[in-house]
């Protein structure tokens, strides 16, 4: 394992996931990508983030069912929500410029975030030349 990816984390998916990614009908994958995690005035039980940015490496995988981002350090799900759940409603996603991914998710549009103690916003932003496809294939099936 190189020094990029002990700071980073892998940017891949576990041999599990992309076997059930692929039985919903695997649509896209990408690894290895560069992101970053930017938190803007984040509470959670235990955590006070603002201002806060994390590099790292991430997957990201768009199956007929889901959409799926995982990474950084332990491979940990940022994204893994089937589209039609209603946690999407706080949910943007769009392009910057030519190459980025931008999901912004916001705790204040989501009820149950609430009752957990959540609150704030979290950026993830990814790099990929396949940002434009990736917000057209999230956008036909979310609606």
């Amino acid at each position: 394992m190189g020094l990029l990816s002990l700071l980073f984390g892998g940017g891949r998916l576990k041999p599990e996931l992309r076997a059930a990614l692929e039985a919903e009908g695997l649509v896209m994958i990408e690894e290895q990508l560069r992101a970053t995690l930017r938190y803007t005035h984040f509470r959670a039980p235990g955590k006070r983030f603002h201002g806060k940015v994390v590099p790292m490496r991430v997957a990201l995988a768009i199956s007929e069912q889901r959409l799926v981002i995982r990474g950084g350090v332990g491979t940990a799900d940022l994204v893994d929500s089937p589209f039609d759940s209603p946690r999407w409603k706080a949910v943007d996603v769009s392009v910057d410029g030519d190459d980025r991914l931008v999901i912004e998710i916001d705790y204040s549009r989501m009820e149950e975030a609430e009752a957990a103690g959540v609150s704030g916003e979290i950026a993830i932003k990814v790099r990929t030349p396949k940002a434009a496809t990736i917000v057209e294939e999230f956008r036909a099936r979310v609606g």
